[in-house]
């Protein structure tokens, strides 16, 4: 038996090709598009046959009689037993220009060719699409009955099949799959569609909250959703059988689930939160429609909503097909499949397959260049306090990277040191000495770093100063809470005024805060520190909402205690766990990498969480570590001695708030 397909280079197409293979003696032909010749090698191998049995014809669909040459349609004509058109555009995220091609111009152009090869029947691979939004339950032999086909992708599907219905003179046979996912047997898909749209959010949901946690989500109408194995058995059968020419079989689920069984179904599979609670969005049926719509329409609601579907990677018309109104009857499909084993598996049966297919192979961050190279090479990033610590580690690493790294800082030795160890290691690097204190030298620094480098694309400010001493014993020093504020505020917010100019113009930029832990967790003796770092995290918070539609980022990173100069001088850290510099420049790179809003420890996060919840009980726990905690010799203007060795007591209290400062 000979075969003619279009789409055989699909997901659907190419397994059904591999299904007609092994039928006794047959032969295939199959459409390839010309810049897609080269897939044929792969597909004969996946097909395990020579280009004996399988042909490949070079054409296209949106051409008349599929551009094909006369060669290949002289050698086709009369001798195609069976044609099936499978390729189309199946997405609702397609322009409704290449639907319209594709699917309707492609279908009447497989009409056409049919007729022309003498074929022995066209079959068609059409949609339930085709039904719209049909109210109530459609029937396999329903077709103008169809509602609402304003969306392109079904109003495009149901002219397809029309074409079919009302031009093709061959014999002719209709097949409406439901929303197709993965194998039921090995969970291979080979495109996010259909609830794969949700699988993103499910993970994100998983990373967020424990598993035993319920969640809330949507009720919605009932979806159908059927493996890719069924749907290509069920064609396979259907086409071979005698007597059902100009008839339609709906290859749907006779138990369609609710959007909320479904993604209940899913987030079990993926380990996610199960939805305790399921909403209806018929809730809101009370609103008249022209209100709602004018609403969701409003400048604001409509670029929350757009950001929203944006970070859960939602298409933006998902939402509408939540509430889907119409079941399909597929009794007719049923009678021809009785007695053959094709049939529609629980979804629960091999939802984890699906998922784990997807996590593995399909997951959209496992394409995402997630390298520090990827992220600076070539751009001009600036560093300040780069001479030691957390920003010299940092410098070395985004100098190795690719990046020209600009460091500031206010010791010249320390700036020269580190600008010889990126060179030695082949980084471009330029140095600049400054006092970010001294507002006119700031300016002047950044004035020539504009000047002498141009617009700088990622910012970070990461010089700081740090003062340990309780707000008892410092009633008569004014002066550090001065001082301290100058460089940790009024230092950054200088240099970051400064260079936004500039990112706003070219509508690109990221700031990057070197905040602290002691901001989340309120560490006692750090009073100035502390609110100095506040205030800078404040700012950011604010500057985030402005610059947004500015394409400018800002990430306050609250950095742990880490073990560099600035600590040294507190003997009581010699027995305290920190970051190596090393360590926290890793975080810098992962706020470079990821542009969140801010980075924290899950120590910090459970610290504010606690401050938030029951602010009494942090307040005990921290001022237990203050008691516990002595101050330095140094801040009591005494001269430091030789740390004593830690109490039981402290090492305890240390393990279990180990990274705080205290």
């Amino acid at each position: 038996m000979r075969y003619f397909l279009t789409g055989a280079t699909g997901f659907i197409g190419s397994r059904l090709v591999q299904k007609l293979l092994e039928r006794e003696a047959s032969v295939v032909y199959f459409l390839v598009r010309e810049q897609t010749q080269e897939r044929v090698a792969a597909l004969l191998a996946r097909w395990n046959v020579g280009p004996g049995r399988a042909i490949a014809v070079v054409g296209d669909v949106t051409q008349p009689r599929f551009g094909m040459s006369a060669a290949d349609l002289e050698r086709m004509a009369g001798r195609i037993d069976h044609m099936f058109h499978l390729a189309a555009v199946y997405s609702l995220e397609a322009s409704a220009e290449s639907q319209e091609l594709a699917n309707v111009q492609g279908t009447r152009n497989a009409v056409a060719l049919a007729e022309a090869l003498r074929v022995g029947c066209l079959h068609l691979a059409s949609s339930i699409a085709a039904a719209g939004l049909y109210e109530g339950v459609f029937r396999e032999d329903m077709f103008e009955e169809a509602e609402h086909l304003e969306h392109p992708y079904f109003r495009t599907k149901h002219e397809s099949e029309g074409i079919v219905r009302r031009e093709c003179l061959r014999p002719w046979r209709i097949y409406r799959p439901g929303i197709v996912v993965g194998d039921s047997r090995t969970g291979e898909m080979d495109k996010i569609d259909g609830p794969y749209y949700f699988f993103k959010t499910i993970q994100k949901l998983r990373r967020l909250v424990p598993s035993w946690m319920p969640a809330i989500g949507l009720e919605g109408g009932r979806l159908n959703v059927v493996p890719v194995d069924f749907v290509v058995a069920a064609i396979d059968h259907i086409a071979h059988e005698e007597g059902l020419d100009g008839r339609c079989f709906h290859l749907t689920d006779p138990r369609p689930r609710r959007v909320g069984e479904i993604l209940d179904i899913f987030t079990h599979a993926g380990h996610a939160p199960q939805l305790a609670l399921k909403l209806n969005p018929r809730i809101f049926g009370f609103i008249p429609a022209a209100l709602r719509n004018g609403i969701l329409q409003l400048p604001p609601i409509r670029r929350i909503g757009e950001q929203l579907m944006k970070d859960l990677r939602l298409p933006p018309d998902i939402l509408k097909f939540v509430d889907y109104p119409t079941r399909f009857d597929c009794r007719e499909a049923q009678k021809v499949l009785a007695g053959t084993g094709i049939a529609v598996p629980l979804l629960e049966d091999y939802a984890w397959k699906l998922w784990d297919y997807w996590e593995r192979h399909l997951d959209p961050d496992l394409f995402t260049d997630r390298s520090l190279k990827g992220a600076v090479a070539g751009k001009i990033v600036l560093i300040t306090g780069a001479g030691a610590g957390i920003g010299k580690a940092a410098a070395l690493k985004i100098a190795a990277a690719g990046a020209k790294v600009v460091i500031v800082d206010r010791e010249e030795e320390r700036l020269n040191q580190t600008s010889e160890e990126a060179r030695r290691a082949g980084g471009a690097i330029a140095a600049y000495l400054c006092d970010l204190t001294d507002f006119a030298r700031c300016d002047e620094m950044i004035k020539r770093v504009l000047e002498e480098h141009g617009p700088v694309d990622i910012l970070i400010n990461n010089a700081g100063r740090s003062i340990r001493r309780a707000v008892e014993h410092s009633y008569d020093r004014f002066h550090d809470f001065e001082r301290t504020v100058q460089l940790n505020y009024f230092g950054a917010l200088r240099v970051t005024l400064g260079l936004l100019p500039a990112m706003q113009r070219r509508k690109a930029g990221h700031v990057i805060n070197i905040s602290s832990i002691g901001v989340l967790a309120h560490a006692p003796r750090f009073a100035a520190y502390v609110a100095s770092k506040a205030a800078m995290d404040a700012f950011t918070r604010c500057a985030a909402s402005e610059f947004v539609d500015d394409g400018i980022s800002f990430t306050t990173v609250h950095m742990p205690l880490v073990r560099t100069a600035m600590t040294a001088p507190t003997k009581i850290y010699d027995h305290t766990e920190m970051l190596t510099p090393e360590e926290a420049a890793d975080l810098i790179v992962q706020a470079i990498v990821e542009k969140p809003e801010r980075i924290a420890t899950r120590l910090g996060m459970f610290a504010e969480v606690v401050h938030a919840v029951a602010p009494k009980v942090s307040n005990i726990i921290m001022n237990t570590a203050y008691r516990l905690f002595p101050e330095s010799a140094a801040a009591m203007g005494l001269k430091e001695g030789l740390a004593p060795e830690p109490s039981r007591e402290q090492v305890a209290f240390a393990q279990l708030i180990r990274g705080f400062h205290v």
